[in-house]
């Protein structure tokens, strides 16, 4: 692969890996929530909360790449 063909391969695992990441550190945060703080239920609003910040950060470095890419 060449130079530009792996900076666009990378802009797409970015954005994956970003929402990936979100939803394991939202998971991660409800889950220490119920077990330490007296069985607080925050069940889908972290992991949500984390994946919209997943995605913003996915977008922001395969957009950062893209400008690269040019």
């Amino acid at each position: 692969m060449k130079g530009k063909d792996f900076l666009a391969l990378n802009v797409g695992f970015n954005l994956l890996g970003g929402i990936i990441a979100g939803l394991l550190v939202g998971y991660a945060f409800d889950k220490w929530l119920m077990e330490s703080l007296f069985g607080l239920k925050t069940f889908p609003f972290g992991m949500l909360f984390f994946f919209f910040v997943g995605i913003i950060s996915g977008f922001r470095n395969a957009y950062r790449d893209l400008k690269r890419i040019e």
